[in-house]
């Protein structure tokens, strides 16, 4: 048997409320005949879906799994009842893209560019955060496309390389290592770094990179998951940190950041598209994903 979505959308409100009293509210249904959905949907699937206490209701194992699904249920519809909206204005859309910093810098908006000169009249959302969040993110169907850093491993989800990312030591320009024209890791010693927080592939990828050139990760020095704050911390300190140079292309450019080519780093890392494995992507996106890759064939590495 189909599951009534009805019943996941009850569900998802009960486990967001704690409550049967508190979902019903909400809804703006009847207590007995929520509890009465929630019952055809346990004796549907054959097994429990929340714990009921007098305390209120918890899920059981196989009510997170339904939740889930519950909440990417959701985000379809929300993303369809706003899609309707903005065709009866004439616009296309939305168009929802999780973008990281290194993503964000140039390649991002060079495609955007390239979409918005064809299709102007066209609602686009950009989020930016950790790779695992926009990952979630995207597997829940509140995001049509990632880009972002790749890594192995992802699951439930497909993946396109586009370019690859270089690395560059980066200091104020009046740090004593600015003056180099390259230098390899294993040379910057005694130096407080500042580097990106765990749970981004940005930070996994940086720990790959002092694990090839053999040093230790930095235990002196600032954490942060801010891009921003980690190039006006370099600026204003005699930290260093490490990222692709195209992250700090301005900032060179107006003489407040230096960036001295590594040359111990490799292999250079992908960038690329991140989708739901198995999905279709909405015409919208899959023409965001055409000019992608046209931006990306024409761009330096990242």
């Amino acid at each position: 048997m189909r599951i009534d979505p009805r019943r996941l959308l009850d569900l998802l409100a009960v486990a967001r409320h704690g409550s049967f009293s508190g979902a019903a509210e909400a809804l703006g249904v009847s207590q007995p005949g929520l509890s009465q959905s929630i019952a055809l949907l346990e004796h549907g699937l054959g097994v429990r879906v929340l714990e009921r206490s007098r305390h209120g209701a918890r899920l059981t194992e196989p009510g997170e799994a339904l939740v889930f699904h519950a909440r990417a249920l959701e985000s379809l519809l929300d993303r369809a009842m706003e899609e309707t909206r903005l065709r009866s204005l004439g616009i296309e859309g939305p168009l929802a893209i999780g973008v990281t910093p290194v993503t964000a810098a140039a390649l991002v908006p060079e495609a955007l560019a390239l979409l918005l000169k064809d299709t102007p009249d066209i609602s686009v959302t950009l989020t930016e955060g950790l790779d695992d969040e926009l990952v979630a993110m995207l597997r829940a169907r509140e995001l049509d496309l990632v880009v972002s850093r790749l890594r192995p491993g992802m699951e439930e989800v497909e993946t396109e390389p586009l370019v690859m990312s270089d690395w560059a030591l980066i200091t104020n320009p009046g740090h004593p290592l600015a003056r180099r024209e390259s230098l390899s890791l294993s040379e910057v010693t005694g130096v407080r770094w500042v580097v990106p927080a765990g749970g981004s592939a940005f930070r996994r990828q940086m720990e790959m990179v002092f694990a090839g050139a053999g040093i230790d990760w930095p235990a002196r020095g600032v954490s942060t998951n801010s891009i921003l704050a980690i190039k006006t911390i370099v600026m204003n300190s005699d930290c260093v940190t490490a990222m692709s140079p195209a992250l700090v292309e301005v900032e060179c450019k107006a003489g407040r950041l230096s960036a001295v080519p590594l040359t111990d780093v490799a292999p250079l890392q992908p960038v690329g598209m991140i989708w739901r494995a198995g999905d279709e992507l909405s015409p919208i996106a899959a023409r965001f994903a055409r000019v992608l890759r046209q931006a990306a064939a024409g761009s330096s590495p990242l």
